[in-house]
């Protein structure tokens, strides 16, 4: 049962995605969102301030006067995004306290969440550059709870993609996700890619039993001996809203399959990822 959403904020369009699929899954789950605000700054290593009860924000008089006036602005259009997203949809909501804090605090506070949904490249830097994938490494390295990693745009989620090769970390994502899915009009398909097809029917079977036996009703299975990767793409990419994976592995010899499927889609950045730590 999912019932407490983080949501590291940023600005960025990855954001906004992020908390469009928050709402819908609070929605759907009837959980909390929590929103954190993490701003990286030059020479700040601690929060800029807390939230009082009225949302407004008093700024701790340590914080040089530059970086607050700096992240001023950002920092006040982000809880009024969520604030006003939420509020609209009759969403529970509320802040962590601390306002402006290093990203480097995300995954101690994520491991108190059922989920955590950021952006595929977020990087919670007020300057933005090119994106890259290390914050969402750190946070899949680092942190207990699932994830929920959004490109920078919101589709409903209703057709999901299962990568599964019966690994640990596969296993493991298999079942977060069934622990806090809600399958309510959703089509599910378990993909896996193996040159043995006895083993990879008697897994994706089994797979499927394991969904059935929590409430999922329309789920189909494929196994195939062509590359996971070129299947996903070919086949069913446009079809997915959401594929769910593990996450990648220090082993990996052990977890080729998912190792190599996640680091791929993360780094193209084009679908919503849900992925087992």
């Amino acid at each position: 049962m999912l019932k407490r959403i983080f949501l590291p904020l940023e600005n960025s369009p990855y954001t906004i995605a992020a908390l469009d699929y928050a709402c819908f899954i609070a929605n759907r789950q009837h959980a909390e969102v929590t929103g954190g605000i993490f701003i990286d700054m030059e020479k700040v290593n601690s929060s800029l301030g807390k939230l009082n009860p009225d949302q407004s924000i008093g700024w701790f008089d340590s914080i040089y006067d530059e970086a607050i006036s700096h992240a001023k602005p950002t920092i006040e259009y982000l809880i009024h995004s969520l604030k006003d997203k939420c509020e609209k949809q009759n969403i529970n909501y509320s802040f962590e306290n601390e306002i402006g804090m290093p990203s480097s605090k995300i995954v101690n506070l994520s491991n108190y969440y059922d989920l955590i949904i950021t952006g595929v490249k977020s990087d919670f830097g007020l300057v933005k550059k090119n994106n890259g994938i290390s914050f969402l490494q750190k946070i899949l390295e680092g942190s207990a709870t699932p994830v929920l990693a959004v490109p920078n745009y919101f589709r409903a989620i209703h057709n999901i993609i299962i990568a599964y090769d019966a690994s640990l970390t596969a296993a493991r994502a298999l079942q977060r996700f069934v622990h806090i899915a809600n399958f309510a009009n959703q089509n599910i398909i378990i993909v896996t890619s193996s040159k043995d097809s006895a083993w990879a029917e008697d897994n994706v079977k089994r797979a499927k039993d394991y969904l059935l036996a929590y409430g999922a009703q329309n789920v189909a299975t494929d196994y195939t001996e062509i590359d996971i990767i070129k299947v996903l793409q070919s086949s069913y990419f446009d079809f997915a809203d959401l594929i769910v994976l593990g996450s990648h592995s220090q082993n990996i010899v052990k977890d080729i399959f998912v190792g190599s499927v996640t680091q791929k889609l993360i780094s193209e950045a084009k679908k919503p990822l849900f992925i087992g730590i």
